[in-house]
Formats: C-alpha cells, structure tokens, sequence
C-alpha cells in the first residue's frame, strides 16, 4: 500500500513538472494582459468609481471647487454626485445650484475671450464649445492659413505643423461630397488638433506625432488613425470633453487606449478618469489572461512541492541528528589463566 502511495506522489509531481514546462515553454508571460470585452469593463469601471467616490471622496472636492470657482470641475463633480446619488448638505446643494446657474453675460464675455485669444481661455471646455464651431468652418481653417503665412512674410516662425492641419481640414471640407461624408471625421479631428495645438492642450508625445504626419508625403493618410479615435471618443462624450481627455493622451497609442475607454464608460468618461485617474482607468480595462493564472497556479504547485520535499529531507536530517547515539557494550572482563604450579 505504501508503494503504491509513494507511486502516486511521484507520478502526481512529474506530471506537474511536465505541464508547468509545456506551459512555460508556450511563453505566457510574454503577454500576460488581454483586453477585457466592453461590458466586463464597463462593470469594473463602474465598482471601482462606486467604491472609491464616497460622500466623503465628493463632498470636500466640491467645497474645493466652489471655493476656486472652478466651474467645470463644479459641474462634472455634481454629475457625479447625482450618479452616485449622494446627499449633499442642504447648504452645500444651495451653494452648487447657484454657482452653477447659467450667467449668460459672463458666459458670452469668456466666449469672446476665447475667440479672440485662445491663450487666454479660462478652461479647455470653453474652447472646444466656443472656438471650435468656427474654426470647424472652411473660414477657421482659412484664418489658420493667413495667420501662418503672415508670420512667414514678416519673417517670423510660422507653425508648419497648424499650416499643415489646417491644409488637411480644406481638403477634406472640399472631398466631403467626393466621399459622401466619409472625410468630415478626418476635418474634424485635423480641427480639434490644431485648436489643442495653439492651446497647448497636446502632451510631447501627440506633438512630435503630428509634426511627423504633417511632414509625411500623405498627411490625411497619417493622420486617419489619430483622426478615427477621435471621432469615437466624441461620440461618446461631449465636445467640451474631448479637449481633456485629449490632453491626457502621451502619445497615439494611449490616445488608442483613451478611445476604447469612452467606449466601456460612455458619458461617464471624463467622471471615470476624474475620480480613477487614467492609469487606474486604462488598467481596468484589461485583464490577466488564462494561460497567464494558468502558468502561474502550476508554477505555484511546482514550488510547493519542492518546498514538501525540501522539509520532509530536513525532518529526516534532525530525527537523525537527535536520535541518541546506541549504548556501547563493554567488552567482557578478561579471564586470567591459572597456570598450574
């Protein structure tokens, strides 16, 4: 029966030896994240800002706000309260409504602002919901041109790359009806980048990406990757949004994970980044693959047995060592031989 058992036990660990190695050697760890589908995501986006936009997560970042007079981050953070459906003090309630009720006097004096210097808009938001419905215009693109090639003439530093985008935004108004429509994307995101550009809303990253798609033999064919996330990131959220969440972007590929992101949080997006932050965010929309937990459970299984086997080694070497040493036998008194006299 004990022959049988330690049978077992070794052809048990072998076994486990052998599978770890195959798996091990289908390499799982080279790509251990897989992406989550959108609905696997959409949930976990939607525990993690439950769990961690608390009453009391909300309720000093909005006194915060007002006390800044920070009203767009007023506005996003009462959406969130009422997601979350959080009570607000009375007092504070009252302090939110009024601050966020429409002013339109002061609204058209910070849209004017805008327009006139895009430097010195107050917020991202108000640039996008005020200067880019004229600049998506032939006219925006026009002035774009005329700005650049004023400077050129005066002997200034024009802007090869807004000179560029804006040649990329008339092409595609003039191929709009070649192409039933199919280019309006690629005006409106040459737009949107050339607004965030004179905004300094692009990060290094997005930056020298667009100044090598400008300089390509085909800048529209460059820019149609940058120009297609773009486009999906506002159709999921609002056009004032679409400046931040761009500033957030390192490079093409995040602005990539940034848009399969307003895809799993929808209009919740700039809520979701507001209260996880982006790395939170963007890690929660994958997940460890199966072969990944699968190598490493029988990795684990490898290890724990040689750990088994390691302490029943030492277990024997200390019985041993303390076992007490057999009792010698004393030899038996020597007998003296009586010789005769």
């Amino acid at each position: 029966m004990r022959r049988i058992a330690r049978l077992t036990l070794v052809l048990w660990s072998l076994a486990t030896v052998a599978a770890a190695g195959w798996m091990l050697a289908q390499n799982p760890f080279a790509a251990p994240l897989a992406e989550r589908g959108l609905d696997q995501a959409r949930a976990a986006l939607t525990r993690a800002v439950a769990a961690r936009a608390t009453p009391d997560w909300i309720i000093p970042r909005l006194r915060d706000a007002l006390a800044q007079d920070d009203r767009q981050r007023l506005q996003l953070l009462s959406d969130l309260a009422a997601d979350q459906a959080t009570p607000l003090p009375a007092d504070l309630r009252a302090q939110v409504d009024a601050a966020l009720s429409p002013d339109l006097m002061e609204t058209l004096a910070d849209c004017g602002t805008c327009m006139t210097d895009i430097t010195a808009c107050p917020s991202l938001s108000l640039i996008a919901a005020c200067t880019l419905p004229f600049e998506l215009s032939p006219a925006g693109d026009a002035a774009a041109l005329i700005r650049q090639g004023h400077a050129w003439a005066s002997g200034g530093d024009p802007d090869g790359v807004e000179a560029a985008l804006a040649s990329v935004g008339l092409a595609a108004t003039a191929g709009t009806l070649l192409t039933a429509g199919h280019s309006l994307s690629l005006k409106g995101a040459a737009t949107t980048l050339r607004v965030a550009r004179r905004a300094d809303a692009l990060s290094p990253g997005m930056t020298r990406a667009l100044a090598v798609a400008a300089r390509s033999p085909d800048p529209a064919a460059a820019l149609g990757g940058i120009a297609g996330d773009l486009r999906r990131i506002g159709a999921q959220s609002s056009i004032p949004e679409v400046l931040p969440i761009l500033r957030l972007a390192r490079d093409p590929a995040d602005l990539r994970a940034l848009a399969r992101l307003s895809e799993a949080a929808g209009p919740r997006t700039s809520r979701t980044l507001t209260v996880l932050g982006k790395s939170d965010s963007l890690r929660l929309m994958r997940r460890v693959t199966d072969a990944a937990l699968t190598a490493a459970a029988l990795l684990g299984l490898v290890l724990g047995q040689i750990a088994a086997l390691l302490g029943a080694i030492a277990q024997m070497a200390l019985r041993r060592a303390l076992r007490p040493a057999p009792a010698r036998r004393a030899p038996p008194p020597l007998r003296q031989r009586l010789t005769p006299a």
